[in-house]
């Protein structure tokens, strides 16, 4: 059978010569397969996939430039970001679940970034099902806390889409808080702002004070306007 990569023999592996000596060094197939692996376990939406910011044109509306260069920045600076994160804040559909993916899809090519995309909903969903005692799957839910609260950046989308119970708030508590012991690096996005806007919940009323408390010490807002984009294609 023929090598799949014709510069190892798929050994992994070619020698180098350095100076009167022949040392082994990993071949460049090995990284590509260790990006393949980061974009496979990066739960990245696949309509998101493969996405940049090249690709993100945020036409006239100056708050969208400003995300993104935000964005632009967070990426080029990238681990060196002071240890905050961004949370994007804007209405539905000015492209804020797109600004996250392109960051991660861009930190992991670019950059080797282990990355984890979650929806809100999606994981109180999962935790949900550990709320009745008598059928919590404890392991299964440890498990899926325990990749969100280690991996490297995280990427949260849709804060507040739903009301949590006060169990499932004290656990997305302690992720994030888990995160920011552990100088974790993490990216949000939400449809609330930290004031009311025609008659709107609060972030921090959707998903309690001591998050939105945490997320100020986490990250640095970036505020969004403009029409929902899906809207023009209708």
């Amino acid at each position: 059978m023929a090598a799949h990569c014709p510069i190892c023999h798929d050994s992994g592996w070619v020698l180098v010569k350095v100076g009167e000596r022949e040392i082994a060094r990993p071949c460049s197939c090995r990284q590509s397969e260790a990006q393949t692996s980061l974009f496979t376990n990066a739960n990245i939406p696949p309509r998101f996939h493969n996405m940049d910011l090249r690709g993100f044109k945020p036409e006239k509306e100056e708050s969208l430039a400003k995300a993104k260069k935000a964005a632009e920045k967070f990426i080029a600076d990238y681990p060196a970001v002071g240890g905050y994160g961004l949370l994007f804040q804007g209405a539905t559909g000015v492209g804020k679940t797109r600004l996250l993916c392109c960051i991660g899809n861009q930190l992991i090519k670019e950059k080797n970034v282990d990355v984890v995309y979650i929806d809100w909903n999606d994981l109180t969903r999962e935790m949900r099902s550990g709320e009745d005692a008598a059928s919590r799957d404890f392991s299964n839910i440890g498990q899926l806390i325990q990749r969100l609260a280690m991996v490297e950046l995280l990427l949260f989308d849709e804060l507040g889409s739903s009301r949590p119970s006060p169990w499932v708030e004290d656990n997305i508590y302690f992720l994030i808080n888990r995160r920011y012991n552990n100088n974790r690096i993490t990216l949000f996005a939400s449809n609330f702002f930290d004031n009311k806007v025609a008659g709107e919940e609060t972030l921090s009323e959707r998903i309690g004070a001591r998050i939105r408390s945490r997320l100020y010490e986490m990250t640095r807002s970036v505020g969004i306007k403009g029409a929902d984009y899906r809207q023009k294609y209708l």
